[in-house]
């Protein structure tokens, strides 16, 4: 029996490659013969390199580079051979993502995107010419300002004074270059990673719909809107297109539309790519069963999330998928839609703080597949009668 489990993480307690092995234990529990693979999934956020790198061989770059509030920090990225190509996997969390920055401090007015621009910055200097950015889980709402700071852009005030790189500037542009922009980038193919199709401003932007959960306040949430749509005018006059008619420009506080009308990038749902980083349709080939999961299985999951996007390739195959949750939406019609057999995993009513322990997640993983194996085989020696 061939199973195959692609799971993403369980936000704030476990990573995906650890709920895997946690279903994986389960299930080996009751069918010790079982061929189960693990490949762990993600949707561009926080842990999308790692899921990546699970299941195959990479170049591990070390960089320093400054977090949203200007500190240095060393990060990593992964350079892979992808389709022919070098090609180099970075992901927007790790320089400017919001667990670098404590609660008391979030406050998206101060923080810039300067260390996702360095990032890149050393990237095409080591050669790369193949860029995939995974957007999501970021700090910031400055419109990629920072990011294109440290690419070569120079932005100006309104008494045309040269801005700084501290703090987040958007609110401060009035006027821009790229006489300096990084020459190398015009032979650059770069692929935007993200689950976002929200616009670049307006009431369903970046900052209205994502600012709040990064500390924005009501009076923030106006400034940084109207900054947002004023650097929304600038970029589209000086590229020759409507920025805030591509769908995703809004992701990740606005990098989105910065790479994409800044750096010529190409929108791509960060599902689609890491399925197909990781290869999944080939294992999905072979699969009898498939199981799939998240902390949260809600609205949200099918707005191109990871169990809807493991859910239509098993659909396209006509595999049998379950997904599994910390907690479930308790109208699953829209859930039922696209995964068999939605189960919770919580086996007792606890605190959300004890049942995001990694060690209760695990422990409940492995528990609630050994249930659902022990029924599956059940069913199955019933349907040979």
């Amino acid at each position: 029996m061939n199973l195959l489990i692609a799971s993403d993480s369980y936000k704030g307690s476990v990573s995906a490659y650890d709920a895997g092995e946690a279903i994986k234990k389960g299930i080996l529990q009751v069918i010790p013969d079982a061929d189960v693979t693990n490949v762990p999934m993600a949707d561009g956020g926080e842990g999308t390199i790692d899921a990546i790198l699970a299941n195959r061989d990479a170049r591990i770059h070390e960089v320093n580079v400054h977090d949203p509030l200007m500190n240095k920090i060393s990060v990593t990225y992964a350079g892979i051979t992808h389709q022919g190509k070098d090609t180099a996997i970075i992901e927007c969390a790790r320089s400017t993502g919001l667990p670098l920055i404590p609660e008391e401090q979030r406050n998206p007015m101060l923080l810039n995107s300067h260390g996702l621009g360095e990032q890149i910055l050393d990237a095409v200097k080591q050669g790369y010419q193949h860029l995939i950015i995974t957007l999501g889980g970021s700090a910031t709402n400055d419109g990629g300002v920072g990011m294109l700071q440290a690419l070569g852009w120079t932005f100006y005030n309104n008494k045309d004074e040269e801005l700084p790189t501290q703090g987040n500037q958007v609110a401060n542009v009035y006027r821009m270059s790229d006489d300096h922009r990084l020459p190398a980038l015009d032979s650059c193919q770069v692929t935007i990673a993200s689950d976002v199709t929200n616009p670049f401003h307006g009431t369903n932007g970046a900052t209205y719909v994502f600012g709040p959960q990064k500390g924005a306040t009501p009076a923030h949430l106006e400034t940084l809107d109207q900054s947002l749509e004023r650097l929304a005018s600038l970029l589209s006059k000086h590229y020759g297109e409507n920025i805030q008619t591509k769908p995703g420009s809004g992701a990740a506080g606005g990098l989105g539309g910065a790479l994409y009308i800044g750096l010529q990038g190409t929108f791509e749902a960060g599902i689609d790519v890491v399925m197909d980083l990781t290869k999944l349709e080939d294992h999905m080939k072979h699969a009898d069963l498939v199981l799939t999961g998240e902390g949260s299985l809600d609205q949200q999951s099918v707005m191109g999330k990871v169990p809807h996007g493991v859910a239509k390739l098993a659909q396209k195959y006509k595999k049998p998928i379950i997904g599994l949750a910390g907690r479930h939406d308790l109208e699953l019609e829209q859930l039922n839609r696209f995964l068999d057999v939605v189960m919770s995993i919580q086996t007792e009513a606890r605190p959300i703080e004890q049942a995001i322990q990694p060690d209760v997640t695990r422990k409940q993983l492995t528990v609630t597949s050994e249930q659902l194996m022990r029924l599956y085989r059940l069913g199955s020696a019933h349907s040979d009668d």
